[in-house]
């Protein structure tokens, strides 16, 4: 038994001491929504986030996006969004960002399950592609996502694994980054709801640190 105790402890400690190498940040967001037409929606976001154990803003920026839902379990969009991206010593950076997503939902009693495949194009302003670094670089960002209704309540938990895959690597594609989530949706009125979420982002990349985010956000819909 003492030996149990003893390897659970150096298990717990061991994985301190892997979370002590990680980042810590937070996310902050705001979104309005305005409905088009039936099935189609405009949005904007605003977003702010954190780094280096919450002491330094590592970006902000700034997104539109245009989606469609055709049929209940379909929707498809595509956004732009403009980074500011601190590169620390290097000072900031410009980034310009789209991506184009397509999301299937299934019902399973009181369970929605979502998967999304994205496609998304990032270029970085002033910076020169070479034969080991492509500008723009394209992922593919494949997310599944459970959803619970809770009957009677404003809350609506979820939780997502998401597939970062590269497409146009000059040395190798392959997959780079894995995000998990958990949290919850809260609605507090009828357009008004409010979400905070943990998110952990495990960067297989050497040359990148793995981060937990703690994150809020806002959105309104009209």
């Amino acid at each position: 038994m003492k030996k149990k105790i003893v390897l659970l402890l150096a298990g717990i400690l061991y994985c301190a001491l892997l979370a002590a190498q990680d980042d810590f940040g937070s996310i902050l967001s705001v979104e309005v929504t305005k409905k088009l037409t039936k099935g189609l929606n405009l949005s904007f976001e605003e977003e702010h986030r954190s780094y280096l154990n919450f002491s330094e803003t590592s970006r902000f920026s700034h997104s539109l996006e245009l989606s469609y839902k055709p049929f209940k379990y379909l929707k498809v969009g595509g956004a732009y969004n403009l980074m500011n991206y601190n590169r620390g010593e290097k000072g900031w950076e410009i980034r310009h960002r789209y991506y184009f997503y397509t999301t299937g939902y299934w019902e399973v009693g009181r369970f929605t399950v979502s998967l999304r495949e994205r496609f998304q194009s990032t270029k970085r302003q002033g910076v020169k592609e070479t034969a080991k670094r492509a500008n723009p670089k394209f992922y593919l960002r494949s997310r599944l996502n459970v959803d619970y209704n809770i009957r009677k309540s404003k809350f609506a938990p979820f939780a997502s694994v998401e597939l970062y895959n590269t497409l146009n690597d000059p040395q190798n594609n392959r997959m780079d980054r894995v995000r998990l989530t958990a949290g919850t949706d809260y609605k507090l009125k009828k357009n008004h709801a409010v979400q905070v979420y943990y998110r952990y982002t495990n960067n297989l990349d050497e040359d990148e640190i793995s981060i937990h985010h703690f994150g809020a956000g806002y959105t309104f819909k009209f």
